[in-house]
């Protein structure tokens, strides 16, 4: 059955654009990913404003010149726990902002029919792109609040860059999954060797490094940790003192440095 709809579908899609462009169309079937309706951030602080969105166009647009009204769907965003009324669209994009009010937020996606057809401003052998979004189902989606503080231990693995050893970095949470409020508070060496770490990627134009000794940590909120360092989403690490082990060459074989890892201890601010 569900066979018979696609192909019923791509037949209706293509007399649809035959009616607008005399000369036919080119269907793309580009899948939304990772999916066509989203909820940011999934990880909320207190007093974050969440946004519940839907996209079906992403790059393209809709064209001027043409009528894109009869292939527009009906979308109705609702709030599970009540913190904003049901609200309907007719639009291939549309959103949402609001304050969730608990512990967890949940909004669902309401859309009335399972394929939507978009005309393109792009042209491929002289015939309009036609969008084909495909297997479009109602959509729930859940965010929760950050509660306490959050330990989570990132590895950094050795490579060979070149004849350059070297620890690959790690990225902390943040957006758009999570909250831009949950701040770093602490990173610490959780390694038996003293190394050096970086921490960048959050205030524009703040970088901090320091050298750290085993089970030594950085207190973001102490005096001479520059201001917005808390912010930072990117660790990078080196050792201070090179596994003896360790080889790395133009031409191999290589032998890279061991695995590092960081402590980091985060919250919301």
């Amino acid at each position: 059955m569900r066979i018979l709809e696609h192909k019923l579908f791509r037949y209706s899609a293509i007399a649809a654009c035959s009616v607008i462009v005399a000369s036919g169309c080119v269907l793309d079937r580009s899948p939304i990913l990772p999916g066509w309706a989203t909820l940011e951030p999934m990880e909320y602080c207190a007093g974050d404003t969440l946004r519940a969105s839907y996209d079906l166009l992403r790059s393209d647009t809709c064209p001027a010149g043409v009528d894109c009204s009869p292939f527009l769907p009906n979308v109705t965003i609702s709030s599970g726990s009540g913190e904003f009324s049901p609200t309907p669209f007719r639009a291939y994009a549309g959103n949402v902002g609001f304050t969730p009010a608990g512990d967890a937020s949940t909004v669902t996606f309401d859309i009335d029919r399972d394929n939507v057809l978009i005309p393109t401003d792009r042209f491929e052998g002289g015939n309009r792109v036609f969008l084909q979004r495909t297997n479009l189902r109602d959509t729930t989606l859940t965010a929760r609040r950050i509660t306490g503080a959050r330990e989570t231990t990132h590895m950094h693995p050795g490579m060979c860059s070149g004849a350059s050893p070297v620890n690959a970095p790690a990225e902390l949470p943040g957006p758009p999954r999570t909250s831009a409020n949950l701040r770093l508070t602490g990173l610490c060496n959780a390694n038996g060797v003293p190394v050096n770490v970086t921490l960048s990627g959050g205030a524009p134009g703040v970088v901090y490094s320091q050298d750290l000794m085993p089970g030594e940590c950085i207190d973001t909120g102490m005096p001479g940790v520059p201001a917005g360092v808390d912010a930072s989403r990117m660790v990078e690490i080196r050792p201070l003192i090179g596994d003896p082990s360790t080889r790395c060459t133009a031409t191999g074989p290589n032998n890279p440095p061991p695995t590092l890892r960081t402590l980091a201890r985060m919250a919301c601010r």
